[in-house]
């Protein structure tokens, strides 16, 4: 990459519930449906951008029994992907 260039956002992946009540608690994020956007928000995620799988998304939605329009607008910023396009180097 040339110099002067910005370089796109490194991407950090959700891939479990278990996964993103992990990193809430670790942030000490409120656990509320808006919190994947305050996570983003967050020291540790501000120049990463978050992929959620939407499987795992929807997981999060029924868990604050909200609607599927409020969700998604208070995580407007979050990159939602289905799992099946979902490539994750691995280790």
């Amino acid at each position: 990459m040339e110099p002067g260039q910005l370089q796109p956002p490194e991407k950090y992946y959700i891939l479990t519930l278990e996964q993103y009540l992990s990193l809430i608690n670790s942030e000490k994020v409120g656990d509320c449906y808006s919190a994947l956007q305050h996570l983003s928000m967050s020291e540790h995620f501000r120049d990463k951008k978050i992929i959620v799988r939407t499987n795992v998304a929807e997981l999060i939605r029924e868990r604050y029994h909200v609607s599927r329009r409020a969700f998604y607008a208070a995580n407007r910023f979050i990159e939602f992907t289905p799992q099946t396009t979902l490539d994750v180097e691995g280790p």
